[in-house]
């Protein structure tokens, strides 16, 4: 049967409006005047809720610390319940890609409760050779280059030293220009910390030896300060203009990094899309979570959180990813219990949607218009998912219906699949009473309404 939403407050691109959303099968059908339907359809009562288009999650590490198909299906729901209907998945590592990418869909197939596609790393040099295959075979047309793994990726991916990539700017430049001889569409995801800088201060914070620093989020942003992270957006987006490429800095983290790419964007060609996290929006190097909010980029100011709302704001900051790592307090302190041993990474599954509505709208006075197209709308344009992101007849009903007075707080029911959370305590107004994806209500008022295996893997593919 049809499904009519009726009566809500429809988040369009430019404007908020009452409407009505008629949805057949997997769809957006139509969209009506309100009472404007007379055929028979299954009424889903949206009367004070705001209709925004499902959020799009651009940056997981699903399978770094647990076992993919098992983080599919144990994270996966707990992101629905924050209104996400489709996430981008990190693949990088070892064996042939085309095997593991295909492991990688089954899994997700098998365990998935939304939609998916993968963004590939680049470690090997291989991996350059088979980019167009990789486009053509396995859908994917979004890639990741690592800048903190420079001379080092052989160690993290059991490669033979000479088969890695160094990751160096040469590495940057050449993998940028070969992306763009097969399509200025494909997209180079950029983990933008310069190791020479960093792995500096490292070695000087250590030769110190303060115990203040030794146990504490502030000593560990002495070892990477915004700059290191700042100088490499500067570099890239240089090197970008230079091939007239396209490219994406993941996990924006300092306002210096933002006030950058402001100036430069005005005089520099190419395409450059700053993505940040809820946490980069959220906390800071002293916030209550301590070291279990070790991260890279690490946590920095307020001032910092400031300035990316601000870009937020203006248009600046474009995407919103989670980084999200589920994984277990032990895990994570299985190597020390200090800044040189604490593994890097937290769980952080659905919270895209609350913070832009808590902290942007209710706090900050953000237009709902802007947030909706960081919530998605932009992630579908950068990242080439075709049938998302829009509310627009054809493409897919992927919607959030959000309540926004609804207060919760973060509890261990929201953890998803770890056993911690860097916010738990954390109230957020702003919830989704129901959550559909492609069609089906997967989740209404916080209680999941469908099976875990239903998430459909994307193949996308450029067009020019």
């Amino acid at each position: 049967m049809d499904k009519l939403i009726t009566s809500g407050n429809v988040i369009f691109e430019t404007a908020v409006r009452k409407a009505d959303i008629l949805i057949r099968g997997e769809k957006i059908a139509a969209i009506l005047s309100p009472g404007e339907y007379s055929g028979d359809a299954q009424v889903i009562d949206a009367d004070g809720l705001y209709v925004m288009p499902g959020t799009i999650d651009l940056h997981q590490h699903l399978g770094l610390y647990k076992p993919l198909g098992d983080a599919f299906r144990m994270d996966t729901p707990r992101q629905a319940i924050g209104g996400l209907t489709t996430l981008l998945n990190y693949h990088r590592g070892k064996g042939d890609y085309y095997e593991t990418v295909q492991e990688a869909i089954e899994d997700g197939e098998a365990n998935s409760l939304v939609d998916f596609a993968f963004s590939l790393g680049l470690c090997a040099k291989e991996h350059l050779n088979e980019l167009q295959g990789y486009v053509d075979k396995l859908g994917i047309t979004s890639f990741k280059f690592f800048f903190d793994k420079q001379d080092i990726a052989h160690t993290f991916y059991d490669l033979p030293k000479e088969a890695a990539l160094t990751l160096d700017k040469a590495d940057f430049y050449l993998t940028l220009k070969k992306l763009r001889e097969i399509s200025p569409e494909l997209l180079l995801c950029i983990h933008c910390e310069d190791a020479d800088l960093f792995r500096a201060f490292q070695k000087a914070v250590k030769e110190e030896n303060n115990p203040d620093d030794r146990y504490s989020l502030t000593g560990f942003e002495k070892t990477r300060p915004g700059w290191v992270e700042t100088i490499t957006v500067a570099d890239t987006m240089w090197m970008n203009h230079i091939i007239d490429g396209n490219i994406y800095v993941v996990h924006t983290s300092a306002q210096t990094s933002v006030k950058m790419y402001e100036t430069l964007r005005k005089v520099l060609k190419g395409n450059v899309t700053l993505e940040t996290c809820p946490h980069y929006l959220l906390l800071t190097k002293d916030s209550p979570c301590g070291l279990m909010g070790k991260v890279n980029p690490p946590l920095r100011t307020a001032a910092d959180n400031d300035a990316l709302w601000e870009g937020i704001r203006n248009g600046s900051v474009k995407t919103m990813g989670t980084d999200n790592v589920p994984v277990s307090k032990a895990k994570r302190y299985e190597p020390g219990d200090d800044i040189w041993g604490v593994y890097v990474g937290f769980g952080g599954p659905g919270m895209i949607l609350p913070t832009l509505i808590s902290e942007g709208y209710h706090k900050r006075g953000i237009p709902l218009t802007t947030l909706s197209m960081v919530n998605s709308t932009n992630a579908a344009k950068v990242f080439l998912l075709r049938n998302k992101g829009v509310i627009t007849p054809g493409y897919d009903a992927d919607l959030a219906l959000v309540d926004l007075d609804w207060e919760r707080e973060i509890t261990p029911d929201l953890f998803g699949d770890s056993d911690f959370s860097v916010y738990e305590g954390m109230k957020f107004k702003g919830w989704p009473r129901y959550t559909i994806s492609r069609g089906e209500v997967i989740q209404k008022d916080g209680v999941i309404t469908a099976e875990p295996g239903r998430g459909k893997y994307i193949r996308r593919h450029v067009e020019k």
